[in-house]
């Protein structure tokens, strides 16, 4: 199924953010998890 939604710039600013957030309130975050979160929410928006 072809989803015709895109991924607005101020999605990527929310996903960034969020991400830049996580990785300041946790001390030791691998950068595997940073991805798989920035994964999550990518594909969270383009389910919207």
């Amino acid at each position: 199924m072809k989803s015709d939604k895109k991924l607005t710039e101020r999605h990527l600013q929310e996903i960034l953010v969020n991400v830049y957030n996580k990785g300041q309130e946790t001390e030791n975050i691998s950068v595997l998890e940073l991805i798989e979160d920035i994964k999550q929410q990518f594909l969270s928006y383009s389910t919207k």
